[in-house]
């Protein structure tokens, strides 16, 4: 069981934390509940998305601590148990964070749940960090995003572009000169097929992505909710570019982007670095963002503050080419394991310690699936 200290946690005297699993008529207007949580909701905590995750094995549960909506996703791990993987809380503060989670350890243990991994979008500092350790949290790798690049995309079009760099704002007048066509496109079988065969050619296994079935799982149910919408980029009546971004309440991401190249592992020529192609499907999507009431957009993925601008950096390019939109990287706390059956969490963490090291050699990560390649941002786990 997670340690605590008598009082640093504990909700004002007077008042009763309640956590419980969600009423069927409350996961009927899911979203709507979501959306009302303090960050202003987010589409990974959307019914859509939660639902979707069943073609990838997890099993969504509905929560409620108080009056807020919590999404989890159920993952069964052989031998084990069960553990709650939490894209959240919907908090913004490590105070009601910490609040929260107490809350939700004893609903835990009544659901058989051996440990809870939140992955709050609370922004980074060494005291937290200390504060999240001294109870007895753990920190692990993230199922989202560590850093990140987060618009701001009120006001009007001509003051949202005013805070891009000279360079995006070039980029995107060049694509409409050069006849650059974004379209928003039904997230049909055979359109999530060619997004995915793009995706497919893009990771090059730099990176992992779903299987197809799930992520057109992901695209349909996300679409048909309103929370989601499929991109494509057309030049020359060429398909060379699509995307796909999400929103719920306040808060829009671009999920995933996938771009022709001529050469492997070069963004050079029909893709992203020809015509001004990425950053017109970019602004189409932070269009799209706007249309739905969305105040931020999150471009999802970047290095680290203090490393965005390392050649080395498996994310450098990656980076490079979401700076032009924004020069300030988010750094997040990141996920942190908590634990609520002692013996069994304890065996997972080390186990899953022990494989990311395999992992990071090439003859282990080829048999494996997994990435091999080093991000100095993972140093601390390993």
């Amino acid at each position: 069981m997670v340690k605590r200290k008598p009082g640093k946690t504990s909700p004002p005297s007077g008042t009763h934390t309640d956590a419980r699993l969600a009423h069927p008529h409350e996961i009927e207007q899911w979203d709507d509940h979501v959306a009302r949580n303090p960050d202003g909701g987010h589409p990974f905590r959307g019914r859509a998305f939660a639902e979707s995750l069943r073609l990838r094995g997890y099993d969504p549960d509905y929560l409620f601590v108080d009056d807020l909506a919590i999404t989890a996703a159920r993952v069964r791990v052989p031998k084990i148990g069960t553990y709650w993987q939490i894209p959240g809380p919907g908090v913004t503060d490590v105070d009601e964070l910490c609040r929260v989670v107490d809350a939700l350890i004893p609903l835990a243990d009544a659901n058989g749940v051996f440990t809870i991994r939140i992955d709050p979008l609370v922004e980074d500092d060494q005291a937290t960090r200390t504060r999240l350790l001294d109870l007895g949290y753990r920190r692990t790798l993230t199922w989202t995003i560590d850093h990140s690049i987060v618009l701001d995309v009120t006001g009007t079009e001509a003051e949202v572009q005013g805070r891009f760099s000279t360079r995006a704002r070039r980029w995107i007048k060049r694509a409409a000169r050069d006849g650059v066509v974004v379209s928003r496109v039904d997230a049909t079988e055979e359109n999530c097929r060619l997004k995915y065969d793009l995706l497919s050619a893009t990771s090059e296994a730099r990176f992992a992505i779903p299987s197809r079935p799930a992520a057109t799982a992901t695209y349909q149910q996300a679409q048909s909710a309103g929370t989601g919408q499929l991109f494509f980029a057309h030049f020359e009546g060429t398909l060379v570019a699509a995307g796909y971004a999400m929103a719920l309440g306040e808060n829009s991401l671009y999920l995933t982007g996938a771009s022709v190249r001529k050469e492997a592992g070069s963004s050079a020529g029909n893709g992203l670095g020809a015509h001004g192609v990425g950053h017109a499907v970019q602004w189409e999507m932070i269009r799209w963002a706007r249309e739905v009431g969305c105040l931020r957009y999150d471009m999802y993925g970047a290095p680290s503050s203090g490393r965005v601008d390392d050649p080395g950096h498996p994310l450098y390019g990656v980076g490079q080419f979401k700076l032009s939109f924004s020069k300030a990287v988010t750094d997040y706390i990141g996920c942190w394991d908590v634990p609520v059956g002692g013996t069994r969490s304890r065996l997972f963490y080390e186990a899953e310690r022990a494989t990311v090291r395999l992992n990071r050699f090439g003859i282990v990560s080829r048999f494996t699936g997994h990435n091999a390649q080093n991000n100095p941002d993972l140093d601390w786990f390993g």
